[in-house]
């Protein structure tokens, strides 16, 4: 199994954030989306470590980071320390899933130094008022933690939701076993902030090129939810892998990250 690097941390307020690290050169930051850590990336560690400095946060309430809030600025405000504890420059920014909320928020941040923003299977927050209760989505989750807790059993159910049929037993083991850490406050605060982020409002600030990745069997992510973003980005490039679900960057790669090497390249 492709291991990703040793995990290290930085302090942030009360507790730590985790992250991992490999490699030099032009700096990729990746999140994680909501089932994820950051071993999520292991494959691209892989692949794209030895042309570049990849890094890969455990978000707040995910992994071994410690939790600090539940909004979409609590999230960007943690990530922005970890950029500048590590001196992240002219960054290039990938977000998966929930990633993708908090990768759209920062690139909006004008004294970030965000170069490039791909969104991988991710879409621009549902816009509820705070306070509300969970989303059916978010809220089944967390029932499902409470009465049977993590385990092998809720990795391959996750891992199978996420994927299509026939994917390999491979890739829904490695995804299994990263759905092995999740903690329900993972879910209870990552829920809490991809229902209220409303990231349709501030997408015209973004001025950097971007790039969307989808799986063209993606059961997470409806047709409306990716309209959506690719209405708010519409001079955006998109690239579709047709046989992928929600977890391209695991189900197909070498390709997922041959259209990372060249979007950075054309850009």
């Amino acid at each position: 199994m492709t291991e990703a690097p040793e995990l290290r941390f930085v302090s942030y307020k009360h507790g730590s954030l985790a992250y991992r690290e490999a490699g030099s050169g032009q700096a990729l930051l990746f999140l994680h989306g909501m089932n994820g850590n950051s071993k999520s990336w292991a494959f691209a560690f892989q692949a794209l470590s030895p042309l570049f400095r990849v890094v890969a946060w455990d978000a707040p309430s995910c992994g071994k980071s410690d939790s600090f809030g539940d909004s979409l600025e609590d999230y960007v405000a943690a990530v922005k320390v970890l950029i500048q504890t590590l001196e992240l420059q002219s960054l290039v920014v990938i977000g998966h899933s929930m990633g993708g909320l908090v990768a759209t928020s920062l690139a909006a941040e004008p004294d970030m130094p965000v170069t490039r923003l791909i969104l991988s299977s991710t879409h621009l927050g549902f816009s509820l008022p705070p306070g509300k209760p969970l989303m059916p989505r978010y809220a089944a989750r967390i029932e499902r933690l409470e009465a049977k807790g993590s385990g092998l059993e809720y990795g391959l159910e996750r891992a199978r939701r996420n994927t299509p049929d026939g994917t390999s037993d491979e890739i829904v083991s490695f995804l299994a076993d990263i759905a092995l850490d999740i903690r329900l406050e993972q879910i209870r605060d990552g829920g809490r902030m991809s229902q209220e982020a409303n990231n349709a409002a501030f997408s015209d600030k973004i001025k950097v090129p971007v790039l969307i990745l989808s799986g063209g069997k993606d059961t997470v992510i409806s047709s409306e939810m990716h309209n959506a973003l690719t209405s708010a980005f519409p001079v955006a490039e998109q690239i579709v892998f047709p046989d992928a679900g929600h977890a391209s960057y695991a189900e197909c790669p070498a390709k997922y990250h041959a259209e990372i090497i060249k979007f950075i390249d054309r850009t």
